[in-house]
């Protein structure tokens, strides 16, 4: 699909994200939820350690039965283990987000043709904080995967957007996967854009 986006480094409020990573962390979302009044929006909700059979969107249930599958003895599936061809269930709604910096920032090494396509661009191979996104939800999808980071453990997060016609709720999970010596070096993320209706909201490319 062709876009007109334009991606550039945004400047986004750095140190709301850090505040709003240390809150997410500890489940305090109320500040968070008061911003996001004050935008419009609705939410967000978190649940920490989600576990499939409580997704309402398939494709996030399939990647949690994925990565749960993955795991060794406790521990965070190794990313070099990742199979695309075992993710068929969730193949358009994938994202492949590596570490930056620590969790400066994020890239994005896949991002998912379904999500793409409903949202106008393509954000492989981008920086999170690149995303054309509303600075808030920039500075609330930076915090998660951060706190998700620390944490070393999956996160469900779900709200209402403002502006959008056909998307009512964005439903995303976040899977922290490790490097050989148990440090996060990447997330198995999916996102899924929900309707009114509660299905799945879909573009034909």
């Amino acid at each position: 699909m062709a876009s007109n986006v334009r991606f550039i480094r945004r400047a986004l409020d750095w140190s709301r994200a850090a505040e709003w990573t240390a809150q997410i962390a500890e489940g305090r979302l109320q500040p968070i939820r008061d911003v996001f009044r004050k935008e419009g929006a609705q939410g967000p909700d978190i649940v920490w350690n989600p576990t499939a059979s409580t997704m309402a969107a398939p494709p996030l249930a399939a990647l949690i039965e994925y990565w749960t599958a993955l795991r060794e003895t406790g521990g965070l599936p190794l990313a070099d283990r990742i199979d695309p061809l075992k993710m068929r269930r969730a193949l358009g709604y994938v994202m492949l987000v590596d570490v930056v910096e620590n969790g400066q920032d994020f890239r994005y090494r896949l991002f998912g043709s379904a999500v793409a396509a409903v949202s106008g661009f393509d954000m492989t191979g981008k920086l999170l904080s690149e995303h054309a996104a509303s600075g808030y939800i920039l500075e609330f999808s930076l915090a998660l995967y951060r706190a998700s980071l620390q944490r070393k453990e999956p996160v469900f997060s779900q709200y209402a957007p403002v502006g959008t016609k056909m998307t009512a709720e964005w439903h995303r999970v976040a899977l922290p996967l490790a490097n050989p010596f148990g440090s996060v070096i990447r997330l198995l993320a999916g996102t899924v854009p929900l309707g009114r209706d509660g299905r799945i909201v879909s573009v034909r490319i």
